[in-house]
């Protein structure tokens, strides 16, 4: 089921082109160094980032907002083709009673484009969500987005 409803089902779509070669790309998504250097919004920060690139391998991700709190977000890899196919799961916003807020599915489709660029084509689905943060899902893409941009700025700058 998908929907453009904030709930479960709701799907985030997106495209983007990144001046670097699909492995690096990938790899962006799957070694813990990359992850710590760009995931999360502008302002927001990585300082704990692991990652298990392996069906069933977990990743681990300590999202710091600019306010000094932190979002732990534990999730596993479900499906990991080098380098044309990622498929991850994420749960976030953990609540006192240790429910999560936020569970979805990415999956993440890495194709060579024109001049040595790769196109990723993202498609996100929300599995749960709590009363609470539905409300955040219209902001689900806006956050990739920057999250990629930050991506996009450490592979223009430090491509290895």
């Amino acid at each position: 089921m998908t929907s453009q409803e904030p709930g479960v089902g709701f799907t985030m779509t997106l495209e983007r082109e990144f001046a670097a070669p699909r492995a690096l790309v990938f790899d962006c998504f799957t070694k813990a160094g990359h992850l710590a250097k760009w995931w999360g919004p502008h302002g927001f920060d990585t300082p704990v980032a692991e990652a298990d690139a392996r069906p069933g391998g977990a990743i681990l991700l300590h999202m710091r907002a600019p306010d000094g709190g932190v979002n732990a977000i534990e999730g596993e890899y479900c499906e990991v083709s080098p380098p044309e196919r990622l498929v991850f799961t994420l749960r976030g916003f953990r609540g006192d009673d240790g429910s999560w807020g936020i569970e979805h599915e990415s999956t993440l489709i890495f194709e060579d484009a024109p001049g040595g660029t790769t196109l990723l084509k993202m498609t996100t689905v929300v599995k749960q969500v709590s009363e609470d943060l539905r409300f955040a899902l219209s902001g689900m893409k806006e956050g990739w987005s920057q999250s990629l941009d930050k991506m996009d700025a450490l592979l223009a700058e430090d491509p290895a």
